[in-house]
């Protein structure tokens, strides 16, 4: 099913387009007609550092609305699953509150994480980490199977965004603009 666009796009951007149109299809996607619109609200903007920082922000929303809604890591009282699973079966290690916002090597949360609240920054390794627990539960997010990431971005632009940790989004942003 071909999509009409209403823009001019250069080569590069016709071949985002295009592949992204045709992951869409291959994976089945329900809604491609609306996300090629994102797609083609992405490439108009032509400033590449707008043009990332407004895709980060969309993956960003999109991985937070993911988690809420299917209550991925299931918190109650500041602790997840896996750790109350842990408490419950007498295993003291790792039983730190906030989840994986808690840094194994600071010994302490991110400063970033208000308690009671949701994080306070947008990170993209943060928001698309899932721990072995997850992973065993059929839970594991890659920036590759996200379709607003999967072209526009490079691998080693994917790969600093999925390893980052604890760091704010316009520190984010110069890296990946160094690496495109």
């Amino acid at each position: 099913m071909k999509i009409n666009r209403k823009i001019e796009l250069t080569k590069k951007e016709q071949k985002i387009y295009d592949k992204t149109q045709k992951y869409l299809e291959k994976i089945n996607e329900k809604n491609i007609e609306q996300k090629m619109k994102i797609v083609e609200s992405a490439l108009k903007i032509k400033d590449i550092e707008k043009r990332y920082s407004y895709l980060y922000d969309l993956i960003c929303d999109y991985l937070d609305q993911e988690f809420k809604e299917k209550n991925i890591c299931d918190f109650c009282d500041g602790i997840c699953k896996r750790r109350r699973d842990m408490i419950d079966r007498n295993i003291k290690k790792d039983t730190y509150e906030n989840g994986c916002c808690y840094s194994y090597y600071k010994k302490e949360s991110c400063k970033h994480l208000i308690p009671g609240k949701e994080c306070q920054i947008k990170n993209i390794g943060c928001k698309i980490f899932t721990c072995y627990y997850l992973k065993k539960n059929g839970y594991r997010y890659k920036l590759n199977n996200i379709y607003l990431s999967r072209y526009f971005f490079n691998s080693r632009q994917k790969f600093y965004m999925e390893s980052t940790f604890f760091v704010d989004k316009d520190e984010i942003m110069k890296e990946i603009i160094k690496r495109s």
